[in-house]
């Protein structure tokens, strides 16, 4: 299990031309080992450049990077070795697809690792079953399946690399609710198994109330608030100052205080609502 760390971490655009933009600014934060972290905040806060960062694709301006005590640039000629330990998965992955089948396609990464033989085809199959494609799908043209289906594929392809962090940029982005549920239902349980450092990127509120441990809200390249799930959505005032809007049950739980009725905060979940509502109710009814 391994922590993924920044140390007073910059990035800037255009440095030394007109179009200079500073995209993050001395962040530092630290995404712990064997839980979800949640990263959140409006366009243009620094969350797709902080992803780019932590896989080694962008270098920082200045700080520093760290997998468990490692700094990752302390050799650069060999970053590509960190982007089998930390895999990142772009947003709408699967127009990165462009194997013959689904399994070469799976099999892409831990291939270029050096990964061959019975232990290719296991670290293959193992992905594949974690993101729920099944075997028969393996010899088919990844372009004959469906968007979901797609999806399944390219983050199988990152977990085949069996990387210590996964870093996933908005992985249900364009899905209905129910290809939401499947793909980060399977990652939560993927993470849990596996016990992986998992860091989610969505704009989604209800999708950070549900499948993250912790939460990291991002404001014009700074980290505006971090902390717990709960603790985090205890400040919907920063939530909100980040131009966010709260979880639609947390905006409900609000409007039910304001009536009146005892219900103790943070709440971020409908299952968390239901049971505040109905310890509120069996209080009452033993007064």
């Amino acid at each position: 299990m391994t922590d993924l760390t920044l140390k007073d971490v910059s990035y800037i655009y255009g440095e030394g031309t007109p179009f200079r933009k500073v995209a993050l600014d001395r962040v530092s934060l630290c995404f712990h080992a064997d839980r979800i972290t949640g990263l959140i905040g409006h366009t243009g806060s620094g969350k797709s450049t902080l992803a780019m960062l932590l896989n080694g694709l962008y270098r920082p301006n200045s700080g520093e990077i760290l997998i468990g005590d490692q700094n990752i640039w302390e050799n650069p000629k060999e970053i590509s070795k960190i982007r089998f330990r930390v895999g990142l998965v772009f947003q709408y992955p699967e127009y990165q697809l462009f194997e013959e089948t689904v399994y070469k396609d799976i099999a892409f990464g831990p291939t270029n690792m050096g990964v061959s033989g019975e232990e290719l085809d296991r670290l293959v199959r193992s992905a594949a079953e974690f993101t729920g494609i099944e075997p028969a799908m393996l010899d088919k043209s990844p372009f004959e399946l469906s968007g979901g289906q797609k999806r399944r594929v390219a983050i199988a392809g990152v977990l085949a690399m069996d990387p210590e962090v996964i870093v996933l940029d908005e992985p249900a982005a364009g899905l209905d609710p129910k290809g939401r549920e499947e793909i980060l239902g399977r990652l939560k349980h993927y993470q849990r198994e596996q016990h992986k450092t998992v860091v989610l990127i969505s704009h989604s509120m209800e999708d950070m109330a549900h499948y993250s441990d912790d939460l990291v809200v991002m404001k014009n390249g700074k980290v505006l608030t971090s902390g717990t799930t709960g603790e985090v959505f205890s400040r919907l005032d920063d939530i909100r100052s980040a131009g966010l809007e709260a979880p639609q049950i947390s905006k409900l739980a609000e409007k039910l205080i304001a009536a009146g009725i005892k219900i103790q905060p943070p709440i971020y979940t409908v299952e968390a609502a239901k049971e505040a509502i109905l310890r509120a109710v069996s209080e009452n009814q033993e007064k």
